[in-house]
């Protein structure tokens, strides 16, 4: 007797209903109808479901081991740092163009791999977190195809952005063949579940993903809204920074100095949905990027796969790329930042 199939229902009570959801968009990029949309950042049925099963099988919180997904990724033997994961190379790195460097966060070198990756006809589009222009600092999903549009688009916002919901735009309006996918461990995540479900479109459509490393994302509205405009009193059109170094640091235009709000403060803020999230430095992504560990004006970096080490290599053997070797000492300090979040207490 064949099983039954699960559909959206198995999803929506064992996420959506319970407060799990992380919003990263990878049902609604899933669904081969297009029965799912996003709205007010809710996974919603907006049309009669198939129980084709992908929704839920392209759910980061669907998951609570994550060793297939390395297996998948690296092969059974590979090696794995317990608060890092697979890694064939840990860099400090610096973009060399000034210019780009100004306009992006900490070291410029995630903004400068996509811009690489799009001028060498490597890609042609990147998935990322842009900019939404009735609401500055509200993030949106967007298919960048420009080097413009990727500048636009090269700070860090700290809030939810359903990155996944571009994919569909990119495949089935753009007929886009190659793309990068930028996000946080949950969109990487979901990545690499909609291979393993498998969705062989998406498969060969993605071809590079750049991983962020995250601890938690805020509530726009608490955040962005309540604390930055409200109580600290700063439009979020004159809002040139925000940053995380031991405290939330937030930058207005044409001040010399952060203002600071304590991590501790900030907790309150917290999206829900990273709660179950156990994955700090997007351990299954080509290359993972963050500012933890390296000094503020540049980027730790760990190439994972041999595709991912190359391109760094590359780039760093053409001059675009400043580097410096990261010691034992930096990286146990990226163990300890990234520690509370694989073992909580």
């Amino acid at each position: 007797m064949a099983k039954e199939k699960l559909g959206f229902e198995h999803l929506k009570a064992n996420v959506i209903d319970i407060g799990k959801c992380c919003s990263c968009g990878g049902c609604e990029a899933a669904c081969p109808i297009g029965a799912i949309e996003l709205q007010d950042l809710h996974p919603t049925l907006v049309k009669d479901c198939t129980k084709c099963e992908f929704c839920w099988k392209a759910c980061p919180r669907m998951i609570d081991d994550y060793g297939p997904i390395y297996e998948h990724v690296f092969g059974e033997d590979a090696r794995r740092d317990p608060f890092l994961g697979v890694y064939r190379q840990a860099y400090a790195l610096r973009n060399a163009d000034e210019s780009v460097r100004k306009r992006s966060q900490d070291g410029g070198v995630v903004t400068g791999i996509l811009i690489h990756l799009l001028e060498e006809g490597k890609i042609e589009g990147a998935i990322i977190s842009g900019v939404n222009c009735d609401e500055p600092w509200k993030p949106m999903p967007q298919v960048a195809t420009s080097r413009k549009e990727i500048l636009a688009a090269s700070k860090s916002r700290y809030t939810r952005s359903p990155n996944l919901v571009a994919l569909r735009e990119a495949l089935k309006e753009r007929k886009l063949k190659q793309v990068a996918v930028v996000g946080t461990p949950c969109h990487i995540q979901g990545i690499q579940l909609m291979r393993l479900a498998p969705l062989k479109k998406i498969d060969r459509t993605v071809v590079f993903t750049i991983g962020l490393f995250c601890s938690e994302t805020f509530k726009f509205e608490e955040l962005m809204q309540q604390k930055i405009v409200d109580e600290l009193g700063i439009p979020l059109e004159n809002l040139r920074k925000l940053d995380i170094k031991g405290k939330l640091l937030v930058y207005p235009r044409g001040a010399k100095e952060s203002l600071k709000i304590p991590l501790k403060e900030a907790q309150a803020w917290v999206d829900p949905g990273c709660h179950p999230c156990r994955d700090f430095a997007s351990d299954f992504a080509d290359i993972s990027v963050g500012g933890a560990g390296t000094p503020g004006k540049w980027s730790t970096v760990l190439a994972r796969s041999e595709q991912g080490q190359i391109i760094i290599e590359n780039l760093i053997k053409a001059g675009q790329f400043l580097h410096e070797e990261i010691d034992s000492e930096s990286l146990e300090r990226l163990r300890r930042i990234a520690a509370p979040k694989i073992n909580p207490k």
